[in-house]
């Protein structure tokens, strides 16, 4: 039976949930970020997956409990959009589908067809309005929000707005189509009569029911409308003392297909509740029968308050911006990697050279789309990314064969059901037990990003409330900095314009403290367009607001909002080259190090020569570009150094597998002296016009391993003609050993030595007399050989103070040091 074979993801979606109260149908706690833009999304904490859209006619205020909805006189609309069209053909889309033409009413239908001009209801989901782009929602009327069925209570926090007269709606379930007929049910507001209004059409009903009026004036009440069905009755609650008692036999409306569910407007946007609404819950059973005690909030957050959490704090930078943080570096008993040359004070003849992975495999035959790896406490290597129905995880114990475990309940390995589906994983050293493991993800289509927390990584929970209100272009990466204590993000915006007039893709960063609250966000002003645009071209004279983006009914994209973190550089990239996703994290074993792997993407059309854009022509069967994977490295997770050339992972054939665009995955896995990443390659251009790839005996999709020698991202070399060095800045050490990961070949060497702040070479540690550091270790000890021939390498008497390191290399890549003790 089909109904049957979908229990298990029923089930594991009403898992991914934050958890909510039996009996309880939709949770709705509205603690989204004020001055959020319509089109973004409410979180639903129920077992059903009843998200809202805030329309043009809603807004998020101060609530009872943390935010509120408070339907609003929409703001004047006056948009700025040029070429829809062209943008419509883009994407793949009719150009009816972002809401700004104006499609044909359809024969018999007296609303106009939505759009961004008439969107102005303040919180709803619809399932008619098919033009506009958006993925499908629950059907209200196929499911517990259809009212009148059986038992409910229906409950809010309501702070009624003074000196409003006019009936506003609180709460209409339709039928559909939407504005066509009264096929509803609606819970009104009544404040001239002091009184509620709940109408039933299927069952003629029409109720009034008293209220306390100077109660509803004093502030923020609670309100509950009780149906118990089995007694034959509405019964009303305000401020948890029943209000009135009114007998009813009330029925589910029909099903609909153009079904729909409003807040804080009725079907065409009409009747405003004058006031705010705070956590709107309905529960499919008689939750109260006598008087009662106001309940606290139904939030985790406000109704059982996690405790403050301490914030793991490393190390203090070192090099913000890429320079001494002071005149002494303190570098204790850190590894330093030769990333750049933050730490060189004077350099002579050397230069720094980028290190490609070694492709080592295929470990999947088939593609896992954004992928996430992660080794866990007991050495198991799990790749998280996208499966049939949301997000699944791969698992193996050598790197090499992975397996898709079976979860129980006919999940298979999906960890979190969709639209769950484009994230990233990552361990938070901050997190409790259960939730030490978590998932930042957008929603698909939809709009939205949210963090799923889990205790063991194999079934992920939804946080109750949205983390971002935008669209998931790519999949966001996130990670735990201890040592600027604040949890890193960074998100893909397609804000920027080619001189060609295409799509440019940037990233921009946010920072917060707690991942599980609503974070930061501030609505874009003018004044940061006109910033932005004098260094950047961006799209405000092509679509402003950017909100706009995707329709009234799905959620925009990022623009600026935050700053920008990854882009284009004139000065470095061809024009129409782009990033799709930098991949950015902090480097696990050792300090002021991150590291990054820009997926860059070249593009055919528009931009360059016509013997550029020619490869996008159909009948060339290409497609419109091809990306690759690229090294950038930074001292703070803010200011980066890109090297572009050897692409970190190029394309190419790998044992005859066509690599057309390789997406690295996010993470990193130490296994003794290497590091190992993990790849999902295509075989096919991007929207390429063989979409099963270019070799018709080839997969269209792989996943691959990868290899890189520990710390090997970037190296110091000097050339093998004549011999190269330098010197660093003062610096402070603890230990008694200095230790080299170095490679110097068979012919090659590297001598190390103290000076001290003078410039003066340190006795019996100087330059002339290190003994020659020469082959290829990963972790090599230096020594020095006295005046009486002994070799010795005890630096202890030396830590503590400030001293300079030079060094003196012929053939050689220095990766990093360490000073450890004996």
């Amino acid at each position: 039976m089909p109904y049957l074979r979908l229990l298990p993801l029923l089930l594991l979606a009403a898992l991914a949930s934050a958890p909510a109260r039996a009996g309880t149908v939709a949770l709705w706690l509205f603690d989204e970020q004020e001055g959020l833009y319509p089109s973004s999304i409410l979180n639903e904490n129920g077992p059903h997956t009843y998200y809202l859209i805030l329309g043009r006619g809603g807004q998020i205020v101060p609530g009872k409990f943390g935010r509120a909805l408070r339907a609003a006189e929409p703001a004047p609309f006056n948009p700025v959009y040029q070429r829809a069209e062209e943008h419509a053909e883009f994407t793949n889309s009719s150009v009816y589908a972002f809401g700004l033409n104006v499609p044909p009413k359809p024969p018999g239908r007296t609303m106009e067809p939505m759009t961004w001009f008439n969107a102005t209801f303040a919180a709803a989901f619809v399932n008619g309005d098919q033009h506009l782009r958006r993925t499908p929602f629950e059907h209200p009327t196929r499911g517990p929000l259809n009212l009148g069925g059986g038992d409910f209570t229906v409950e809010f926090w309501l702070q009624a707005a003074a000196g409003a007269s006019g009936e506003g709606v609180v709460l209409e379930v339709g039928a559909g189509p939407r504005g066509e007929n009264d096929v509803v049910t609606r819970l009104t507001y009544l404040p001239a009569e002091g009184a509620f209004r709940l109408v039933n059409q299927a069952a003629g009903a029409d109720l009034r029911l008293r209220s306390d009026p100077a109660q509803l004036r004093a502030g923020w009440t609670h309100c509950a409308f009780v149906y118990d069905q089995a007694r034959g009755e509405v019964r009303h609650y305000a401020g948890g003392r029943l209000q009135a008692t009114v007998a009813a036999r009330l029925r589910a409306l029909p099903a609909g297909d153009e079904d729909y569910f409003s807040v804080g407007r009725d079907g065409r946007w009409e009747r405003p509740l004058a006031g705010a609404l705070d956590e709107l819950r309905i529960s499919d059973e008689p939750v109260y029968r006598a008087d009662f005690a106001p309940p606290g909030s139904f939030s985790r957050r406000y109704g059982q308050p996690r405790p403050p959490v301490a914030l793991v704090a490393g190390p203090p930078l070192q090099f913000p911006g890429g320079r001494p943080a002071g005149p002494v570096v303190e570098l204790a008993g850190h590894k330093h990697l030769f990333i750049d040359d933050a730490l060189l004070a004077r350099q002579e003849n050397v230069t720094f050279t980028a290190h490609p992975a070694r492709i080592e495999e295929t470990v999947l035959p088939y593609g896992t789309g954004w992928t996430t790896v992660i080794e866990d406490a007991d050495g198991l290597i799990r790749l998280y990314g996208e499966g049939r129905n949301g997000v699944s995880v791969w698992t193996s114990r050598d790197g090499i064969h992975f397996d898709a475990p079976d979860l129980g309940g006919g999940r298979g390995n999906m960890v979190a059901p969709s639209p769950a589906k484009r994230g990233a994983v990552f361990l938070d050293p901050n997190g409790p037990p259960e939730e030490r493991w978590k998932l930042l993800v957008g929603l698909h289509e939809r709009g939205g990003f949210f963090v799923y927390t889990s205790p063991d990584g194999w079934t992920f929970r939804r946080n109750e409330v949205t983390a971002l209100p935008f669209w998931a272009g790519s999949a966001s990466t996130i990670y735990y900095d201890d040592q600027r204590q604040v949890y890193v993000a960074h998100h893909r915006a397609d804000y920027g314009v080619t001189p060609g007039g295409k799509t440019e893709r940037f990233f921009v960063r946010t920072e917060v403290k707690d991942v599980l609250d609503a974070w930061p966000f501030s609505p874009v002003t003018r004044a940061r367009q006109e910033e932005v645009a004098k260094t950047r071209r961006i799209k405000n004279q092509i679509m402003d607001p950017w909100w706009l983006d995707n329709g009234p009914l799905s959620a925009g994209g990022f623009s600026i909002e935050y700053p920008i973190s990854f882009a284009p550089d004139p000065a470095l990239d061809p024009v129409a080259t782009d990033i799709y996703n930098p991949r950015a994290i902090k480097y696990p074993w050792a300090p002021d190090t991150y590291v990054a792997f820009p997926l860059w993407f070249f593009h055919y059309p528009a931009d360059g020569p016509q013997t550029r854009q020619v490869l996008a022509r159909k009948d060339l069967e290409l497609g419109t570009g091809l990306v690759e994977t690229q090294l950038a490295v930074s001292r703070d997770g803010l200011t980066w150094k890109r090297y572009p050339r050897p692409a970190y992972v190029p394309v190419g054939r790998f044992k005859g597998f066509p690599m057309l665009r390789p997406y690295i995955a996010f993470g990193l896995v130490r296994r003794g002296d290497e590091i190992w990443q993990y790849v999902y390659t295509r075989s096919s251009y991007h929207d390429g016009f063989r979409k099963d790839g270019v070799d018709p005996d080839s997969p269209s999709a792989v996943v691959q391993r990868l290899s890189q020698r520990l710390d090997g991202f970037v190296s110091v070399d000097a050339p093998y003609e004549k011999e190269g060095g330098f010197t660093t800045h003062p610096l402070r050490f603890r230990g008694g050993r200095l230790m080299l990961n170095v490679d110097a070949g068979a012919t090659g060497y590297v001598q190390v030595g103290f000076v001290d702040e003078q410039g003066r070479p340190v006795p019996g540690f100087g330059v002339d007399e290190c003994v020659y550091i020469n082959g290829n270790f990963v972790e090599h000890g230096v020594r020095w050989l006295s005046a009486d021939g002994r070799v010795h390498d005890d630096i202890s008497a030396l830590a503590g103070r400030p001293v300079r390191l030079v060094f003196r290399m012929r053939g050689a890549s220095l990766y990093a040091m360490q000073f450890v003790s004996r």
